[in-house]
């Protein structure tokens, strides 16, 4: 069974898995093959842990690192009844910002454990990609001990990026409904200067009609913002905002903007988050 791109239940009853061409023979080396209870898998690495969510980093043989993810929802028969499972909508997205031609995690397996519709477990796997952290992770580990020039340069090529990646996003009426800055990936080259940048993680991403798109909008720069309140300047937020909006958006529509992003970060105020020096070694 191959991977379907669609944002919709993968099947009405059963445990099935879902591989894109060329993965089913790869995967079956730890353990995942059709049929078998990979609900309970322990593989590699654990690298996130909750009550329902559990994410295992893995090495293959040939030295290619996966990522499965799997979500537990024993207990919720009815929350995901005959809708997609949040692993079907993350593969739903990959498929749409690839689509955009931006950047992100290839993912080459999904799973489904379904009774007469109720979700009982959901999985997905997705490609490694090498030599990248988390923007989260960055910002908190590096970012604030960087040179002046260097931070200047991370901010300028971030900002720009970042931007150009949701204008084409809401351009196309997407929205990735979980743009923190756990969810984008950054590498950098030998002199610590960022040279690419991926999203990952949309288990709640979709399309919208077009009289909805405001709320996307609001909703992914307030996700967008809850960390920049920590690192980042008032000026340098509304420079983001106001590269963000078109050449037609006024001064006063921009930070009416501003404003509803305040007003939704509001109902769930977000955390101050500090820098941590690694230490050498």
């Amino acid at each position: 069974m191959t991977l379907s791109g669609k944002r919709r239940a993968c099947h009405f009853h059963g445990n099935r898995l879902y591989f894109a061409d060329g993965w089913q023979e790869k995967l079956q080396e730890i353990g995942l093959v059709q049929g078998c209870r990979w609900e309970q898998l322990e593989l590699g690495e654990r690298v996130t842990r909750s009550k329902r969510t559990n994410a295992y980093r893995v090495t293959l043989k040939d030295g290619e690192i996966v990522y499965f993810k799997r979500y537990l929802l024993f207990g919720k028969p009815f929350k995901f009844y005959l809708r997609p499972s949040e692993t079907a909508v993350e593969v739903f997205s990959y498929s749409e910002m690839a689509k955009l031609g931006i950047p992100i995690a290839e993912p080459v397996a999904l799973g489904e454990i379904r009774h007469c519709g109720s979700l009982f477990a959901a999985c997905i796997v997705t490609r490694g990609i090498p030599e990248t952290i988390t923007l989260k992770d960055y910002a908190i580990f590096e970012w604030s001990f960087l040179p002046r020039q260097l931070q200047k340069e991370a901010f300028a090529y971030l900002s720009a990026t970042i931007c150009e990646h949701l204008q084409t996003m809401h351009r196309a009426c997407f929205f990735h409904f979980d743009s923190k800055w756990r969810n984008i990936l950054i590498r950098q080259n030998s002199e610590k200067k960022i040279s690419g940048i991926w999203w990952i993680d949309s288990p709640r991403g979709r399309k919208l009609p077009a009289w909805r798109c405001a709320y996307g909008v609001v909703y992914d720069l307030s996700s967008l913002c809850r960390m920049a309140l920590s690192f980042l300047s008032r000026s340098q937020r509304l420079r983001f905002l106001f590269a963000y909006c078109d050449a037609n958006t006024t001064r006063k529509e921009v930070k009416e903007l501003a404003l509803k992003i305040n007003q939704h970060l509001q109902r769930n105020p977000p955390k101050r988050v500090q820098a941590i020096r690694r230490e050498a070694g």
